[in-house]
Formats: structure tokens, C-alpha cells, sequence
């Protein structure tokens, strides 16, 4: 991604590096194959707004800048130009296939660092953010590093904190807060999600709290679950961590933020843990700041693109 540095660089003590090592997600648009980084920064590290993606399909896959940051940032949540601010994006951010945007939820803010409740959205066809006020914000108990989890059948997103849980009504572009049932829940602190659509439920894993649930959408209900195998602590106990479904496999696979190509895959059904065998992964980096939602699923590709670093290469995994 260095290679499509802005000029001029927009303020921030870390600068666009910090798009990939300051707590920050991609997503894959999986019509295209083409992975966005939007708004990434944040914080005191970077304000740079700007929209960056990455090509999959081209014979030489390669970063482009489609949309310049910001040229007048101020602390809030929307610059002058009424654009949003950079953030840190978290798990924050969701395809929305339905409406040809990319889906903003929270994040710590440049500069001061706040968690705002805006959500935010990016226009991928017209190559445009909308405009502020185009979403509502998400109740006041859903901000911070929050579980994420897009449901890819309708383009809902449904977010864990505080042991609550929120969805954002697509359709209606409404936000709700869910009661489900069941007294054992997740934190949702640093945990990751993933939405399993065979069954229509969402595992959420790890996390401050190793949580260690599934939230069924039929039965509006949280179950705890057991994680088995010998990897078992080393996933749910996992921090700031990167984890897909990918439902030709019936898998759930999880990337953490060591050096090498180790993955782990869960079972969907009985969530067993054991090691995906991978080659030619020994020279992958380790990630700086948790690899977070940089390790995606490419379904035309049958594959995941991770992109630990910012001045290094991004690495592609061929799964089915």
C-alpha cells in the first residue's frame, strides 16, 4: 500500500502507514474481488480519509488510491468538507452489496480518539462518501471496539458490546437494540464475529472476556459453546484476531497476529479447532496492532487475501 502514498501527506504522528497497523479493517467487495481500505487512520496517528483498493482479478493485483483524503481535516467527526473523519476502523466496517456501499460503524476518531455513534457510508459506484445524516447513529451503548458481524443475506450488521447487542436494519436503515434470551453472553470487547450462513447464526470468539457464543437469528437467543481441541485456548483466548466463514468449506478459519502462515479452522458444526495446512507462508510478517478484519475471504477466488504490513506485499491463501 506505500506505494499509493498521498501528496501531500495528511497530518498524523504515524502517517498512512497507520491505515494498516493502527487497529484497522479492510473489506472485500465479493462481487469484484477488490479490497477497499476507507477512512483508515485515526486518532493521533493518521487523518488521511482517503479510499484505497486493491485489485485481485488484475493479472499484476496492485493498490489504487480511487478517492484523495480530505485536504482540510479538523477534530470531528466530519471534516470541512463534510466528509468523515479518519478512524481507527476496528471491525468496524461491512459490505453492503445491496446499496453498492461500504458500511462504517464507530472506531476511535481522529484526533482526540473519541468513539463516535455515527454511522457512515461509502459510495462505491459513485466513488463518493454520502453525506452526514444519511444513517442513524447506533444507540449510545455501541461504541468502542465493538464484535461485528455482516449478515451477507441481507445486508444487516449486528454488533456486540457491553454483553448488549444491536443491529442495523439494512432495508430500513434503522438501528435496534436486541433482547435476546439467554443469560450467558458475549463481552464483545476486541472479539471477533463471523455470521454462519448455513445455519443462520454468529459466532462470536475470544476477546477481552473469551467469549466463547453463538447468537441464533430464528430464536433470538445467545447460547454459550465449547471450543475443543488443542488449540482450543489459543483461539478463544485471542486478541484482536481476524476470523471468516467460508461455507463452501463449513468452516470458520482465524488468523492471529504471529509471523508464518499458521491458520486454524473451527468446525461449524461442533466447533472443534484444529490447523489449516498451508504452504509458502514462512515469510509472512507478523502483524503490528492485530490483524483485525485484514484477512478476508475471496469467494470468486476461492481464497483469502492478508495484508499484514504496509510497506510489504499482501499474501493470498487458495482455499477450495
Amino acid at each position: 500500500m506505500s506505494s499509493v502514498a498521498p501528496s501531500p501527506e495528511p497530518p498524523g504522528n504515524t502517517g498512512p502507514a497507520a491505515k494498516v497497523i493502527a487497529w484497522n479493517s479492510f473489506v472485500v467487495d465479493t462481487r469484484t474481488s477488490k479490497v477497499y481500505s476507507v477512512a483508515n487512520g485515526g486518532h493521533g496517528d493518521y487523518s488521511g480519509n482517503e479510499v484505497d483498493v486493491l485489485d485481485l482479478e488484475r493479472d499484476d493485483p496492485s493498490w489504487f488510491q480511487v478517492l484523495a483524503p480530505s485536504l482540510n481535516v479538523r477534530d470531528a467527526e466530519y471534516y470541512a468538507d463534510g466528509r468523515p473523519t479518519s478512524r481507527h476502523t476496528y471491525y468496524g466496517v461491512t459490505l453492503n452489496e445491496f446499496d453498492d456501499r461500504i458500511m462504517l460503524f464507530g472506531g476511535s476518531r481522529w484526533q482526540i480518539g473519541n468513539f463516535p455513534r455515527n454511522i457512515d457510508s461509502y459510495n462505491i459506484g459513485a466513488n463518493s462518501y454520502n453525506p452526514q445524516g444519511t444513517h442513524p447513529d447506533a444507540a449510545s451503548n455501541f461504541i468502542g471496539v465493538q464484535a461485528t458481524a455482516l449478515n451477507p443475506l441481507t445486508g444487516d450488521v449486528y454488533l456486540n458490546q457491553d454483553f448488549l447487542l444491536g443491529r442495523w436494519n439494512r432495508s430500513t436503515n434503522t438501528f435496534v437494540t436486541l433482547s435476546p434470551s439467554g443469560a450467558d453472553r458475549p463481552q464483545g470487547y476486541n472479539t471477533v464475529a463471523a455470521f454462519d450462513t448455513s445455519r443462520g447464526r454468529i459466532l462470536f470468539l475470544g476477546g477481552t472476556a473469551a467469549d466463547h457464543h453463538i447468537y441464533t437469528l430464528s430464536s433470538n437467543a445467545w447460547s454459550a459453546i465449547s471450543i475443543s481441541g488443542a488449540n482450543a485456548s489459543t483461539v478463544s483466548g485471542a486478541m484482536q484476531a481476524a476470523m471468516l466463514y467460508v461455507s463452501a468449506m463449513d468452516r470458520y478459519l482465524v488468523r492471529l497476529d504471529n509471523a508464518g502462515g499458521t491458520i486454524y479452522q473451527i468446525d461449524a458444526a461442533t466447533f472443534a479447532v484444529t490447523t489449516f495446512p498451508t504452504t509458502n507462508g514462512g515469510s509472512i510478517p507478523s502483524t503490528q496492532n492485530g490483524p483485525f478484519n485484514k484477512f478476508l475471504y475471496v469467494p470468486r477466488l476461492r481464497g483469502a487475501v492478508y495484508v499484514p504490513s504496509y510497506s510489504g506485499t499482501a499474501w493470498f491463501l487458495r482455499l477450495h
